[in-house]
């Protein structure tokens, strides 16, 4: 009966699984934001889409578990936005270690500001938050590279799970 049951339900771990890490993984980022007043950059902001994307997509796959083709490449699309969120992840790690520079809007460079007064306007009401600097690390080890091996994982798993799991 076990056996049946897990059967039955094995299609459905892959986006449930997607889903969860996805709201997860926004969920602590936002509790780094507003709980624990770590602003985030404009890449940190960026590497967030990947998991708005795949939480959406699985959603969209556990909708579909009827049509299991559908189903399956809307969690190999998944895995596709997590390995555009490792290329992302690696990209800001390289700036934050100052292998490379990153863009202007990480540094506040451009403001779009028509006059001084606006200028000092903008600069007043939002502290800029450059995309260099690193405002947590654990052991020497910061939130994007954390973020590498988290998305290139989740990836790889999205990339393995519809063949072995979601097959019918």
């Amino acid at each position: 009966m076990i056996k049946l049951l897990r059967a039955h339900y094995a299609p459905t771990l892959p986006p449930v699984a997607i889903f969860l890490i996805s709201a997860g993984s926004l969920g602590f980022a936002f509790y780094a934001q507003y709980v624990q007043k770590l602003l985030p950059c404009v890449l940190c902001l960026y590497q967030r889409v990947p998991f708005y994307v795949a939480g959406g997509l699985a959603i969209l796959a556990l909708l579909l578990l009827r049509i299991p083709g559908a189903s399956r490449v809307l969690v190999y699309l998944c895995g596709m936005a997590f390995a555009i969120g490792t290329g992302i992840a690696i990209y800001h790690v390289g700036v934050q270690e100052l292998w490379w520079e990153g863009p202007a809007m990480c540094g506040g460079l451009t403001s779009g500001a028509a006059s001084v007064a606006d200028l000092k306007a903008q600069l007043m009401a939002q502290p800029i938050v450059r995309c260099d600097k690193i405002d947590w690390a654990l052991f020497g080890i910061t939130m994007p590279t954390v973020n590498v091996f988290f998305s290139a994982i989740l990836a790889i798993l999205c990339f393995i799970a519809p063949s072995r799991w979601m097959k019918r």
